[in-house]
Order: structure tokens, then sequence, then C-alpha cells
């Protein structure tokens, strides 16, 4: 995240991408770094430390004033502390565009506080759809997301549905 942050300088599109465990927590989501340790019921503190939260990575984005900002959260997945799961909630709460923030665009890989599935390849299915939809070129941010909707919910037969939010105030396309 350091790495990232440093790269991002005034009036950049920056993009975030995730994949891994992530959850919620009164509210709050965290990004699991791999090599977090098991947690047990009170150590919700450590946990949190140890992780990434979301909010933070658009706080240093509008920190750093990113003309654009566009992060993809493949991680609305299972808790992975059982032993926490009484505070801990179901998948990612919903980390809306912040007022103030304009000219940010948040997809996750599915509706909040579902879980998202892993799949059976080598990415989930929300990562092999933003792959496609990625390399069509010119294809404008809002329908590649749309047809990543629509891929997702067809290869999980109707389990998973994808969400975003956007506060973009300008045309955002891809490269291919």
């Amino acid at each position: 995240l350091l790495a990232f942050d440093s790269a991002v300088e005034a009036g950049d599109t920056a993009f975030f991408f995730y994949a891994g465990h992530g959850f919620e927590i009164a509210g709050q989501n965290f990004l699991l770094p791999t090599d977090v340790p098991a947690a047990t019921e009170g150590q919700e503190e450590l946990v949190r430390d140890a992780s990434i939260m979301a909010d933070r990575i658009i706080e240093r984005l509008q920190n750093k004033k990113a003309r654009t900002s566009i992060l993809v959260f493949d991680a609305c997945r299972n808790n992975p502390f059982p032993s926490i799961s009484q505070s801990a909630g179901r998948g990612l709460a919903l980390l809306d565009t912040k007022s103030g923030a304009p000219g940010t665009f948040l997809s996750y890989s599915t509706s909040p506080g579902a879980e998202a599935e892993d799949g059976n390849g080598a990415n989930s299915p929300y990562t092999t759809a933003v792959l496609q939809a990625a390399r069509e070129p010119g294809l404008p941010i809002e329908e590649a997301f749309k047809r990543v909707r629509v891929a997702v919910n067809k290869a999980t037969e109707g389990r998973q549905t994808p969400w975003d939010s956007s506060s973009l105030t300008e045309d955002l396309r891809f490269v291919g």
C-alpha cells in the first residue's frame, strides 16, 4: 500500500484493485494481508491494526488530490476468523463514494453484506469478468462494470451480483 500511495500524484487517475479476504466489523471494511495471524473473540483490534481499512484508501487518494479514483474490491468473502464471528458482519459493509470525493468509482464483487464466490479457476468469477471487460477498448467504465455485473450474475446462476457506487464527473474509458 505504501508503494501505491507514494506513486499517486495530484491529477492522476488511480486504480486500486484488491483480491483476497475482506470483511466488516462494526460497519468498517478491512482488507486482510496474507500474513495476518488467526484471531479469537476479543482480538478484533489486532485484526483491525494488521489490516487495511478501505475508507483510508479513499481518504489517501483524496488527500493526494487524485483526479479520478477507481477502487475495485474482490473481497466480499466469508470471515476467515470464525472465532470473532459474533462481532464481524457477513461480507463487506457498503462503502459509498463520499461527499467531497468527486471522481470516485467503487466496485464490489457482490452486493453489501453478501459473500462472493471464489470460483473454480485461477480467478474468481468477478475478477474473470473484470479482466474481460477491461480488454474492450473504449468501453466507458459504467458500461464495463454493468457487463461485469451481468457476467458474474450469470456465472454464479444468480447467487452473486456485483455492486458499484460512483461520483464520477467525467467520462472514463478503458484503453485496450
